[in-house]
């Protein structure tokens, strides 16, 4: 030993003579009684390694000890020169001192372990017999107990520990095991069920290697969890491991990994964590996560009774997110961003307590949301949610907009609102123009199958029959109603009603209908109500099948001229059509005189 302080010379010689009787099994007479002390042991290589006040006694050919104070020191590794036989394998550690005594039961009034962020202590009693070591440890973290065997020139150990050894967060006790030999890495086994609020076990493998530079964690280290259950989240083949060997006071880089899990009724996709530190020791260090191969979000991480999180602002492809949304969300239909630019931000002060808010924040601009061939254009949004004991729920204004929406007829300046609620994504107060006219959508929730009512007014009635595409079709007067929709598997409207008072509606017809009128009686009275029909009311009921058939009938009563005379006149009409077919071609007729002419402008400039 480096260093060692003795009460006599006198104790030296009884303690020796005290080992060696009992270690080659020397009979001595019962009657005879030793005693030795010695006042302290210290290392000065690690100056928190001393041992003080040891006492044996041999009393009746039984070896007894008391010890004062005995403390060790995880963080202080020094080399240890070979013994003069070369033989660098040779035991010349403490537990190999522990051996070379005889059987004996030694008391312990502090043993203190030294970890690398605080210290634990309390009484122990060592028991050493047939070379087996059994320490039970009333610390200050809870009670312990170790069995340790000799493996060959190494060492096998297990046990149940104090949780709070590792960390405080730790309640339930650990059960270890391990294995070192002088030329093979050391293992270490630890399993015990995870801290609230998180739910589900743990399994900690770690495997380490002594080197000139000391130990170094290897990366087959790992931390599994079969099932990590957070709040409503749930992560199966949780997955912690270095991604490179690791020492004390080099960084650390790690990268914690998980499968497909769910949120609620969401599924979570696949994804990973990558962690560092600039010291395995530190408590604070930066984290990437990675949602896909190339997108990812670059923060900082910090814990001191609890896991701080702080992603700062910063700017995604819209492209990339929302293709990697909708892998997994339970979207009503299929859409798809071709363009914009989404900001995000996360803050949350501990992750692990559920009273603790965590925050989102999100903002898209110049964003193109499209769906089979609808487009919307100049898309923006601003979102901020907070995660907490209430669950998810939005703060603040939440606001929602569209320059353009093309459907194959005009909307434009969309404007609305989106809220979290009831464990939902939920519309609200969304308006557009259309047809020189306003529509509003009733509250809906943005589900699998989402259902509201469109609500419009002052619709120019001009307009709308000049997109009808009826030749010689025209008319003056303002529209309001309602569409009642729903989507499952396609749009559909049921009890639609539009309605508009005092206005006309003029029906030029073709040569060929005005010489079929003058031989059907019938028809030609019709024609000649149509070309100049002036309605005090106006009413329609609409209805549309998910294929997109729609049903349209009408009724007008206002007054016509029959002969130069105005007479009043009642007018029933039933129309059939596939008004998402009609959309469709009004959409290519729009396409194709916005993209003819640049075309031929093209070839004219080649």
């Amino acid at each position: 030993m480096n260093h060692l302080m003795m009460s006599s010379k006198a104790a030296v010689l009884a303690v020796g003579l005290l080992l060696c009787a009992t270690a080659t099994a020397i009979s001595l007479p019962p009657e005879l009684q030793i005693k030795a002390h010695l006042s302290q042991v210290s290392v000065p290589a690690c100056p928190k390694e001393t041992a003080s006040e040891l006492r044996l006694a041999f009393n009746n050919n039984q070896l007894t000890g008391q010890l004062s104070q005995l403390s060790l020191d995880l963080t202080c590794t020094y080399s240890r020169p070979a013994k003069p036989s070369g033989n660098e394998t040779d035991n010349n550690d403490a537990l190999s001192l522990l051996l070379s005594l005889p059987d004996i039961d030694l008391t312990i009034d502090e043993l203190t372990l030294h970890l690398p962020s605080g210290r634990v202590r309390g009484p122990a009693v060592l028991s050493l017999h047939h070379q087996n070591i059994i320490v039970h440890w009333q610390t200050d973290e809870g009670d312990a107990q170790l069995n340790i065997t000799p493996d060959q020139q190494g060492w096998r150990w297990q046990g149940t520990l104090p949780g709070a050894l590792l960390t405080q967060s730790l309640t339930q006790p650990l059960q270890i095991s391990g294995r070192w030999q002088p030329t093979q890495p050391l293992t270490l086994n630890v399993a015990s069920t995870l801290p609230a609020p998180l739910q589900g076990s743990w399994q900690l493998l770690l495997n380490a290697e002594h080197t000139a530079q000391g130990w170094q964690l290897q990366p087959s280290s790992q931390l599994t969890m079969t099932q990590l259950k957070w709040q409503d989240v749930l992560l199966p083949q949780v997955r912690l491991s270095p991604r490179a060997p690791v020492r004390l006071g080099k960084p650390l880089q790690a990268e914690l990994s998980w499968q497909q899990g769910r949120w609620q009724q969401q599924k979570i996709p696949a994804a990973s964590l990558q962690l560092h530190a600039d010291n395995v020791t530190d408590n604070h260090g930066q984290v990437s996560l990675i949602l896909a191969p190339n997108l990812r979000l670059n923060g900082a991480w910090y814990y001191d009774q609890g896991l701080a999180l702080d992603v700062p602002l910063q700017t995604l492809s819209a492209k990339r997110v929302w293709s990697w949304l909708n892998d997994w969300l339970l979207l009503p239909v299929v859409m798809d961003m071709s363009a914009g630019r989404l900001q995000v931000a996360l803050n949350a002060t501990n992750v692990l307590n559920r009273k603790q808010p965590i925050t989102i924040s999100a903002t898209l601009t110049e964003g193109q949301l499209s769906y089979s061939d609808l487009l919307a254009e100049d898309l923006a949004a601003n979102i901020k949610l907070v995660l907490g004991a209430q669950g998810l729920r939005s703060v603040g204004p939440q606001g929602l907009s569209a320059a353009r929406l093309n459907i194959g007829v005009p909307i434009s300046d969309i404007n609305g609102a989106v809220r979290w609620q009831d464990d939902e994504l939920w519309l609200s107060g969304l308006t557009a123009h259309v047809f020189d006219g306003y529509i509003a959508l009733s509250p809906m929730a943005l589900n699998s199958t989402p259902q509201g009512e469109a609500h419009f007014s002052d619709i120019a009635l001009e307009q709308l029959l000049s997109y009808a595409s009826v030749d010689g079709l025209t008319g003056q007067g303002r529209l309001k109603g309602r569409l009642p929709f729903s989507f499952d598997q396609g749009l559909s409207i049921s009890n639609g009603r539009a309605e508009s008072e005092q206005g006309w509606v003029t029906y030029q017809a073709s040569e060929q209908l005005k010489a079929t009128g003058d031989a059907n009686i019938s028809l030609g009275l019709t024609l000649g109500l149509l070309s100049d029909l002036r309605y005090d009311r106006l009413g329609a009921d609409i209805s549309m099948a998910r294929n997109g058939e729609a049903v349209i009938n009408s009724h007008l009563h206002g007054q016509a001229p029959i002969k130069g005379t105005l007479h009043p006149v009642n007018l029933n009409y039933h129309h059939q059509e596939n008004l998402l077919q009609l959309l469709a071609s009004l959409r290519f007729a729009q396409d194709l005189s916005e993209q003819l002419p640049a075309k031929i402008q093209r070839e004219n400039n080649q």
